[in-house]
């Protein structure tokens, strides 16, 4: 079963391009379902706080029974095993990977997994990689998010590429710098448009394109 959902604008159709055909997949998925939104990356004070309630909204519109927005930490993480679709806010990357760090989000995540739908949207799609650190390098001095230098990048290992989320907006020169950091490095990034959608199946790791 698809259950890993890749995605550049995700549901979150206050700061991205959402097509039609991405708003009736997650009204076919989250119909009946209680979904929980991680928002660790959409910290109050930043242009995707807003994107919290935005989501939310738009799952409950969607036919979801219940739709919790949620900043995840050590004391809470095990509730994502209440929920049937796990949402990743995008934003901030480096907060994502302080939650990896810091508690079990992993070992729950994969035990969810088992059953269970995860909708990432930009962050929450690039945090689901063995190690960010390519996003870092790559933007390094574009946004001061991505200035920051961290004693560990590691992602959660889910997925075999490296996603660059946006890509419909990146400039001629940072299509250029893609370019020639895939030269350098050998890592091939993947470029994600609002409205695209990469699916994964956790158990084989095996995707598709939609």
């Amino acid at each position: 079963m698809e259950n890993i959902y890749v995605t550049s604008g995700g549901f979150n159709t206050i700061n991205n391009y959402v097509p039609e055909d991405n708003i009736r997949l997650f009204e076919k998925l989250s119909n009946g379902k209680k979904v929980l939104i991680i928002a660790n990356a959409a910290p109050e004070g930043t242009g995707n706080y807003v994107a919290r309630e935005n989501v939310r909204e738009n799952f409950l519109k969607a036919g979801a029974t219940q739709a919790d927005v949620v900043d995840l930490n050590s004391d809470n993480v095990e509730m994502i095993l209440d929920y049937d679709i796990i949402y990743g806010l995008g934003g901030n990357i480096t907060h994502l990977i302080e939650l990896n760090k810091n508690t079990r989000f992993k070992d729950y995540l994969v035990k969810f997994l088992e059953t269970g739908i995860y909708i990432g949207e930009s962050a929450g799609s690039m945090i689901l990689a063995n190690d960010v650190k390519y996003a870092y390098d790559l933007k390094r001095g574009t946004k001061p998010k991505y200035d920051v230098i961290l004693d560990s990048y590691a992602g959660l290992g889910l997925i075999d590429i490296y996603v660059y989320p946006h890509f419909q907006k990146a400039s001629d020169e940072m299509k250029a710098k893609t370019e020639k950091f895939e030269l350098d490095t050998g890592i091939s990034i993947t470029r994600l448009n609002d409205g695209d959608i990469i699916t994964y199946s956790y158990s084989n790791k095996k995707n598709n394109s939609i």
